[in-house]
């Protein structure tokens, strides 16, 4: 019975040895970095509270991620150029959210391709104004009316996006795949995201 209690355990501290000796794989983001940064201002933003008041107004930076559009994605923090690793977007949002962001890109970029007369800080104001409207809403901020100053974009303007991005997301849910990619690193998170038709 010692003999066979001695086989067992020095069985198992071998197994043990094997086990620990092997190379770890942890799941995590993506290491390559990526360049993030604000790019220009592009103009004022109104942090307007669920209570009316308004939190807070910034000048906006147009962001980029190596080059390429990007959007801000907790208003509550602030943004540092740098390098940021990526995730994909589902690591960290529901589908829902994901979609409802997307969605609401998709029907801003829409309504700029048909309104020539908004420039691209204009159209860039209104998509990173229903990125935040969106995530207000899933993440409790309690801004769900944020928005370009009336100054930057007049208010019948906004309106028509605000209440057409809502509508557009109601229509179109499930018509659409949606995906994302977030980007984490020292200040506030950047975001990318798509919706593509179903075929």
């Amino acid at each position: 019975m010692k003999k066979m209690l001695k086989r067992l355990c020095t069985g198992f501290l071998a197994l043990a040895t094997v086990v620990t000796a092997l190379p770890t794989t942890p799941v995590h983001a993506e290491s390559k970095q990526y360049w993030t940064e604000s790019a220009e201002r592009v103009g004022i933003i109104e942090k307007v509270m669920n209570d009316g008041s308004i939190g807070s107004t910034f000048n906006e930076g147009y962001m980029k991620v190596e080059g390429e559009t990007a959007y801000c994605i907790d208003i509550n923090t602030n943004f540092k150029n740098g390098y940021k690793t990526r995730a994909d977007a589902s690591s960290r949002m529901s589908a829902d959210q994901i979609s409802d962001v997307a969605l609401s890109l998709e029907y801003v970029k829409q309504y700029g391709e048909a309104h020539k007369e908004l420039n691209y800080k204009q159209v860039y104001l209104l998509e990173q104004c229903v990125v935040w409207q969106r995530l207000s809403v899933h993440f409790g901020w309690q801004c769900d009316n944020v928005r370009a100053s009336y100054d930057e974009i007049p208010k019948a303007t906004q309106d028509e996006v605000f209440s057409g991005a809502k509508a557009f997301i109601k229509e179109n849910k499930g018509r659409y795949e949606c995906g994302g990619y977030i980007y984490s690193g020292e200040g506030q998170e950047l975001g990318q995201f798509w919706a593509k038709l179903n075929v």
